[in-house]
């Protein structure tokens, strides 16, 4: 493999979508009303508008619920938690290099861990 190949580990997203983004399409998609799902779930409604605006992480606890409720996985919504709060990090630390100016050469050198 050439040292210009980039693998799908090396990318870094531009943005990372919280997993409530998927939840108010879900919602949209089935016409249920958030305080529904709220109720559903046994969850205050101000809780459900947290969550949809990726103000609140879905826990495994709830993402258990989500499943019983919607049918949809609870493997699901902490695959993509967990995907939120990594490409959070990887923009983090993107941004830092970028600030800090440091060669791309050094940038690998330093990522091994």
């Amino acid at each position: 493999m050439s040292k210009n190949t980039k693998l799908a580990n090396d990318l870094i997203p531009g943005s990372a979508m919280h997993p409530g983004v998927l939840l108010k399409d879900e919602l949209e998609t089935r016409e249920m009303k958030q305080i529904e799902l709220a109720q559903q779930l046994g969850i205050a409604k101000n809780v459900m508008s947290e969550l949809v605006n990726g103000k609140r992480n879905i826990t495994p606890e709830l993402a258990v619920k989500l499943e019983e409720a919607l049918g949809i996985k609870a493997e699901f919504w902490m695959k993509y938690q967990v995907t939120y709060e990594i490409d959070k990090i990887r923009i983090k630390n993107r941004k830092s290099v970028q600030k800090a100016n440091i060669p791309p050469k050094a940038k690998r050198q330093s990522a091994s861990i």
